[in-house]
Order: C-alpha cells, then sequence, then structure tokens
C-alpha cells in the first residue's frame, strides 16, 4: 500500500521495510497549459551530502550531464527535455544499501533550465511529485505530491533520504528557492562560475575545496514561518509596557482566528490575531507587506491589506514593534543570540531542514527591521553553530545557550528570541515536541515562562 505523505512529514523507509534494497526515485511534474513562450525544460537532480549538508566532491552531484555517484550506487536516467507524457520524468536509481558511509544525506531537487533567461518559475507548472519505488517488486512504497505551493521560485528541494540510526528515512522537504541552481549549489558547497548562475547546469560545475564553512567573526560586523497545526499554538505574548498587542480581526464577521500567507504561495501559513507569532512578524520580513492576503478559519472570507484599512493599519503596528525593539537592542550580542537560538531549535530533532535554514535567512534578507545586517554573516554563523552541535551536542548547547543568555536582562529581546526560534520551530510544517522542549530550555535561560509562547 502506497503511503502518501505531506510537506514535513517523514518516514521510516528502510526500518519499515527491511527488505527494501534498490529503490527507484521517480520525479515527475506538469507544464501548465496557458503557459505561454518558451519551451519549459526541467531538470531532477541529487546532491550527496555529508553531516554537514555539503558535498564532498564534484562526484557528489547526480544529474545528466554526472550521471553516476556515490561509487556506482546512484544512477541518474538521463535528461528529460521536454516532460511530456504521463509517469516519471525523470528518475534517480539507489542501491541504499551499497551507499557509502560518508554520505549521510541525498537530497532531490527539480530545476528549471534558463529560468531567467526565459522568464519562467514554478508557478507555471502543476502536479509535481516524487515517489519511491522497490525495484525489485515494481510496488509503489510511497508518493510526496508538492501541490500549487509555490510562485516566482525556479528552484525546489523536494525530498530527502537520510540515515538515522543505521536506517534511511524519507522526509517530504518541498522547499522553493529563487536563483535556479546557483542558489542550491551555493547552498551544499558548490562554487558555480558566474557565467553559469543563470539556472543552467554547467557541464563541469567548479565545486569548492572547502565546502564545510569555518568563518573568523568580524566584530565589527553584525550580522519566513510554514502551516501551523491546529493543535500547535503560540501565544500572542504581552509587551515589556504591559500592553496586549491589537489583534486583526476578520471584516466580515469579526473573528480574530484568521491565518495569513503571501499573495501567490497560499494562505495558512501563520496563524495571527490571538495566536500571533508576535513583534518578530507576521511571516518574519513579511511584516507590513501589502501583499499579504489573509484568511477568516470561521467564515471561509478572504481578503487583503492593500484593501483593507485596518488589516493595513494592523500590519504597520506590527512591524512598528518589531523595528522598535530591534533599533532599540541592536548590536552582535543579541544577533548573536538570534542565530545561536535558531541553531538550536533547527537542530533539535538531529536534521536541519532546509526550510528552517532559509526561514532564518530569508527574514534577515527581507525584514525592514533587519536590513542593514549582513546576511552572509548570518548564514556563516548559523552553519559555525550547528556543526559545533553536530561534533558535540551537549556542548554545543551549552555554548549556544550562554550565547543568548546574554539576553536575559533585556526582556523585549529576549522575547524577540524567542519567537523567531518558535518561527524556526514551524517553519518545516511541524512544531515537534523535541522542539518545544528546546524552546522550554531557552526560556529557562532568559528566565520567561514558556507557556507564554508555547503549551
Amino acid at each position: 500500500m502506497t503511503v502518501t505523505l505531506s510537506k514535513g512529514q517523514k518516514v521510516d523507509l528502510t526500518k519499515k521495510n527491511p527488505n527494501l534494497n534498490n529503490v527507484i526515485v521517480g520525479i515527475g511534474w506538469d507544464v501548465n497549459q496557458n503557459s505561454r513562450g518558451y519551451s519549459f525544460d526541467l531538470d531532477a537532480s541529487a546532491f550527496l551530502l555529508n553531516s554537514f549538508n555539503k558535498v564532498n566532491n564534484e562526484d557528489d552531484f547526480i544529474f545528466y550531464n554526472n550521471p553516476n555517484g556515490g561509487q556506482g550506487t546512484i544512477i541518474h536516467s538521463g535528461d528529460n527535455k521536454t516532460g511530456v507524457g504521463s509517469g516519471d520524468d525523470e528518475q534517480i536509481k539507489i542501491n541504499l544499501g551499497l551507499v557509502p558511509s560518508n554520505i549521510e544525506k541525498i537530497a532531490f531537487t527539480i530545476t528549471i533550465n534558463d529560468a531567467k533567461e526565459r522568464n519562467q518559475n514554478f508557478g507555471q507548472i502543476s502536479n509535481s511529485y516524487i515517489r519511491i519505488i522497490d525495484a525489485d517488486t515494481s510496488e509503489v512504497i510511497l508518493r510526496y505530491d508538492l501541490g500549487r505551493d509555490f510562485s516566482i521560485e525556479t528552484a525546489i528541494v523536494v525530498a530527502e533520504l537520510y540515515r538515522y540510526n543505521n536506517e534511511w528515512k524519507f522526509n517530504a522537504v518541498g522547499s522553493g528557492f529563487q536563483g535556479g541552481l546557483a542558489a542550491l549549489c551555493n547552498m551544499f558547497g558548490i562554487e558555480v562560475e558566474e557565467e553559469q548562475s543563470n539556472n543552467s547546469y554547467p557541464s563541469a560545475p567548479v565545486y569548492s575545496q572547502n565546502p564545510i564553512v569555518h568563518t573568523r567573526y568580524d566584530q565589527n560586523q553584525g550580522y519566513n514561518p510554514q502551516t501551523l497545526d491546529n493543535n500547535q499554538q503560540i501565544y500572542n505574548s504581552q509587551l515589556s509596557n504591559g500592553n496586549q498587542q491589537s489583534e486583526i480581526t476578520c471584516p466580515y464577521c469579526h473573528s480574530t482566528q484568521v491565518t495569513a500567507g503571501k499573495k501567490g504561495f497560499g494562505v495558512g501559513k501563520a496563524i495571527v490575531g490571538g495566536l500571533l507569532l508576535g513583534p518578530v512578524g507576521l511571516l518574519g520580513g513579511l511584516i507590513g507587506s501589502k501583499n499579504i492576503e489573509f484568511l477568516c478559519i470561521n467564515c471561509n472570507k478572504r481578503w487583503s491589506a492593500s484593501n483593507n484599512i485596518n488589516s493595513a493599519q494592523w500590519l504597520r503596528e506590527q512591524s512598528n514593534n518589531a523595528k522598535n525593539i530591534v533599533n532599540r537592542y541592536l548590536d552582535n550580542d543579541f544577533v548573536e543570540a538570534l542565530v545561536a537560538g535558531s541553531a538550536l531549535v533547527a537542530m533539535a530533532d538531529g536534521v536541519i531542514e532546509y526550510s528552517e535554514r532559509e526561514r532564518l535567512i530569508n527574514y534577515f534578507k527581507t525584514s525592514q527591521e533587519m536590513k542593514h545586517i549582513d546576511t552572509n554573516m548570518v548564514l556563516s554563523k548559523f552553519d559555525c553553530y550547528t556543526q559545533k552541535l553536530q561534533r558535540d551536542f551537549m556542548m554545543g548547547k551549552a555554548e549556544l545557550l550562554r550565547i543568548i543568555a546574554k539576553m536575559r536582562t533585556k526582556l523585549d529581546a529576549a522575547r524577540f528570541v524567542v519567537r523567531l526560534c518558535c518561527t524556526i520551530g514551524l517553519a518545516d510544517g511541524e512544531f515537534s515536541n523535541i522542539e518545544k522542549q528546546v524552546i522550554g530550555e531557552i526560556c529557562k535561560e532568559l528566565n520567561l515562562n514558556t507557556s507564554e509562547f508555547v503549551y
């Protein structure tokens, strides 16, 4: 029986199927019929990653010009330039039992070739999916349909296989990126030459000789959430002056049970109103944006900030709250605490999700209050912290908690840190119990009540 997964779900693969050895990873997609102009050429590929989420060498980037990897245990079927027809558009065959031990994770991706030049994106693609097939029996073991949650993205990390307790697990990732192939290569430790960073695959990619990030922290430099389950509620905390933040209400039925998302990305990205994430912002850096679309859970009506005065005013209030706190406390200690807390939550379950990493970077890139912060420094610091946790989790956690504790006497800043940590926990669509436990440890270090943020 085929298991159907949703975004963010993880499932044991070999533990539940002990005889599973040879698998086929099938990836498919359709181009929307109303898409005009150039023909589409999508490419599936796989990045073979070490424990630091980086490739080790040039053999670990599997695509049509480098179809074999992992000492012959991972084989790409070749390029399908049209994607026409039913069934899988491209396939990758894997012998799970013989994958070299230095490969901890296999990330499966889809990119659009020459997307920038052709003005193409995943908003013009539908019915994208990935499935795992037992190559020996032809049984479809699991399937993940990506849905229609993409618009301007030109690259997607579809899913990943990763080792856990000597078994293989599957994670339905579904994270979209702008920047096409180059964005994925940069994330996985591959340097793409400038003239080739246009979303097309290089015939001979240039790989970083030192993909693991170790950076010197310059003291003169400073440095969005997913579906919130109904059972995963986050409290609207009070500001230090004791005033409760204003709630957003539905203009039709006046309910405060409202969700929100950015136009083109769908709704349901975060609960607002009484369950707002606080001044860290609605959808992180999207706070204050007129491209926010609201949905009332009670009456199912939709509206946007651009056509509702009260909603627009509410967004401005939340944006101002965030800016005031950042302007008041912004220094290296504050930013390091934000990144340290995010790293702790991201590593809570032992696996760094792309969505968690990207949530942090997108927040610093897009939020007005953080626009002067060097996002490269944020990324380097985040990678440095997560590597410490991977090498020795207890020692690394103790060090990061000491960094966070510097905010203990700054109440608003401390709450800001916790709220950002909550958004990181929610980034993969599942605020797990172990992530909540880490939030509790951070709150304890900051002398805050955990129930103010989660329960």
